[in-house]
């Protein structure tokens, strides 16, 4: 009886060429390149389209919005429907890239507005008492009426007595291109977290 040779095996063990590989690692880099590219296109859109954080800076909107509040912007807030009275946007101003200004929209295109006698007049009429810009100390522009153009708006700070805003030459109207969304809601600090609305 003859015995088996050791190295004389029923099945041979072989080496797998590192070619082989190639298809499925090019497969594996390319798919990573996708995911990454699709997650910087998708945080771009909801960046420049979608919902914002936005920060307050400085008193003027006091005592709705406070120095350091975190907020979320809708930018597509305007894309969907029109600029309402009241509401509090985000302004980005020509000439300045990075920095929102908060402040409220009093002035929609075709009103008038002005200041009679430290009490704010939009059409003729007075603004009711139960808002903290209806009596106004430092009229700066408003002393004469004013009349708001095609896609112009009359922006003002709730906290009048320290706000730069519309009232004041270096500000002005604002244009509707310079409106980047609507502040919906507070995020920080959670004591006041919240939906914003137009009322008080």
């Amino acid at each position: 009886m003859k015995k088996k040779r050791k190295g004389s095996l029923d099945y041979k063990l072989q080496k797998k060429s590192s070619s082989d590989d190639n298809p499925q690692t090019l497969k594996r880099i390319l798919n990573t390149i996708l995911i990454v590219f699709a997650a910087v296109v998708l945080g771009f859109g909801v960046t420049e389209f979608g919902v914002q954080t936005v920060y307050m800076t400085g008193p003027s909107m006091q005592d709705k919005l406070r120095d350091g509040d975190e907020m979320l912007l809708n930018k597509m807030a305007y894309k969907l429907s029109k600029v309402k009275r009241y509401d509090i946007v985000a302004i980005q101003k020509i000439g300045s890239k990075d920095y929102y200004d908060i402040k409220r929209v009093i002035g929609l295109p075709g009103d008038t507005v002005s200041v009679v006698g430290g009490r704010l007049v939009i059409n003729g009429k007075q603004v009711e008492e139960k808002y903290p810009f209806a009596v106004i100390n430092s009229p700066g522009l408003l002393s004469e009426e004013i009349k708001l153009e095609d896609e112009e708006y009359f922006c003002i700070g709730d906290n009048t007595s320290n706000s730069e805003d519309s009232r004041f030459i270096n500000y002005g109207n604002v244009q509707k291109s310079e409106i980047k969304g609507k502040v919906f809601y507070i995020v920080q600090p959670q004591e006041r977290r919240g939906r914003l609305d137009n009322g008080y």
